[in-house]
C-alpha cells in the first residue's frame, strides 16, 4: 500500500511539475501574439485612415479647379490674319517735314501681319501699288518682324555734314528742333487672308 502510494505521488507531482513549466511558455506566446496583432492593427488603421484623407483630400480640388475653369474660360471669336505672301514686302516709312525741307527714312521688314475683325474686300487692291494699311484697315493686332534694310532720302540742297548730324539725333531731338513725323506701313504684292480663332478683347 505505501510503495503504491509511493509511485503514485511521484506521478502527480512530476506532471504537476511538467504542467507549471509549460504554462508560462504557452501566456508568453499567446501574449506575444496578442500584443502582435494589437500591435498590426494599430499600424494598420492609421494608414487606412490617411489614405482615405488623401483620397477625399484629391478628389475635391481636382472638381473645384476644372469648375473654375470651365467658369473663367472665354469664349472664342473668329478674325482674319492678313500678310504679305512675299518676303520683305512690308516697309514702314518715316516722313520728316520742317519748313520746305522733307527726309523720308524707309525701313523694310521680311515679314508681318494684321488681324482684323471683319472679312476684308480686296477686290480692288493693286499688289505693285501696295497699301497702307493704318488707313486701309481697323485693326488691334499688328507685328512687323526682321528689319532688314534702312535707307535715308535726303533734300539735295541740304548739306552732307547736316544730314549725317540729322542722323544721329533720336526722334525726341528732332521734336525739339522742329521737326514733325508721319508715318506709314505698307503692304505690298499678293496679301494671304487667314481665318484664326482669338480671344475677344476685354
Amino acid at each position: 500500500m505505501a510503495a503504491k502510494r509511493k509511485k503514485t505521488t511521484k506521478a502527480k507531482t512530476a506532471k504537476m511539475l511538467k504542467k507549471p513549466a509549460a504554462k508560462p511558455g504557452a501566456k508568453k506566446a499567446k501574449a506575444a501574439k496578442k500584443s502582435a496583432a494589437k500591435k498590426a492593427v494599430a499600424k494598420t488603421s492609421p494608414a487606412k485612415k490617411a489614405v482615405k484623407k488623401q483620397k477625399r483630400g484629391r478628389s475635391t480640388p481636382a472638381k473645384t479647379a476644372a469648375n473654375t475653369r470651365a467658369k473663367k474660360t472665354p469664349t472664342q471669336k473668329t478674325a482674319w490674319k492678313i500678310s504679305p505672301e512675299i518676303s520683305q514686302s512690308i516697309v514702314d516709312i518715316d516722313i520728316w517735314k520742317k519748313d520746305d525741307l522733307k527726309i523720308e527714312h524707309l525701313t523694310v521688314y521680311r515679314s508681318g501681319w494684321i488681324v482684323v475683325d471683319k472679312l476684308p474686300d480686296l477686290t480692288g487692291y493693286n499688289p505693285d501699288e501696295g497699301v497702307n494699311i493704318f488707313e486701309e484697315f481697323e485693326f488691334e493686332e499688328h507685328e512687323v518682324l526682321d528689319g532688314s534694310e534702312e535707307t535715308s532720302f535726303f533734300p539735295k540742297d541740304l548739306p552732307a555734314e547736316e544730314c549725317e548730324r540729322l542722323m544721329t539725333l533720336s526722334e525726341e531731338e528732332l521734336v525739339g528742333e522742329g521737326w514733325t513725323i508721319e508715318s506709314a506701313t505698307r503692304f505690298s504684292g499678293p496679301l494671304v487672308v487667314e481665318a484664326v480663332e482669338v480671344l475677344p478683347s476685354a
